[in-house]
């Protein structure tokens, strides 16, 4: 049974591990109130440390947010990557794997979603890390669409503006979806995975040479 004193104690962590404990606890704060609440002070509460042990890893808010978007970027890569492994080298497969992934990410982890393009918290470009982890995911969606140029099935132009068009409709579904701007056609059971299926088939036919 936990008495006072158990909650009242700080969690621990490993030792060299405190800047994965704020992140984590970042993530979790970010989950239940939004960017909004985060602040250094209260991380660290959730985390069980000191005020002033942050500061060890991060400079200010922007810094902790900048990593806690970093690890959503690593995060949602590992899904598609994950997801990528499971279909077949059927570059419309391929194309949906990644959308599945994209959107599945977005409906588990909604306040991360939105604060990793909102562009409002900070400018990415600024913080290296966080540059490449999204630059990571993009890459992802251009080696699925040099896959299907190379194996005819997609229009022979420049594969980075095709993902970029790519991105921009998986985006446009899974930010529709975790607003409830797709009902009813995502409601029940596959509804999300339906929508998400119909938008890469309208995307691939159009990618196509048939």
């Amino acid at each position: 049974m936990n008495t006072d004193m158990d909650r009242k104690r700080p969690k621990t962590y490993h030792h060299g591990d405190l800047r994965n404990a704020l992140i984590q606890a970042g993530l979790e704060m970010l989950s239940e109130s939004g960017a909004a609440a985060l602040d250094l002070r209260k991380v660290a509460r959730k985390a069980g440390v000191s005020h002033a042990a942050p500061y060890r890893h991060f400079a200010d808010k922007q810094s902790l947010i900048a990593a806690i978007n970093e690890e959503g970027f690593h995060r949602l890569a590992e899904q598609i990557q994950s997801t990528l492994r499971e279909v077949t080298g059927d570059a419309v497969e391929q194309l949906y794997g990644i959308a599945r992934a994209y959107v599945h990410f977005a409906q588990e982890n909604p306040w991360l979603m939105r604060e990793m393009f909102s562009g409002l918290t900070i400018e990415r470009e600024a913080f290296p890390g966080l540059h490449q982890a999204s630059k990571t995911v993009f890459m992802l969606y251009m080696e699925v669409i040099k896959r299907g140029q190379e194996q005819g099935s997609i229009i022979d132009v420049d594969p980075g503006a095709l993902a970029g068009v790519l991105w921009s409709l998986l985006h446009g579904v899974a930010m529709l979806t975790i607003e409830h701007q797709m009902r009813p056609y995502t409601d029940g059971p596959g509804g999300a995975d339906n929508v998400t299926r119909f938008a890469v088939q309208m995307l691939y036919e159009g990618l196509s040479h048939k």
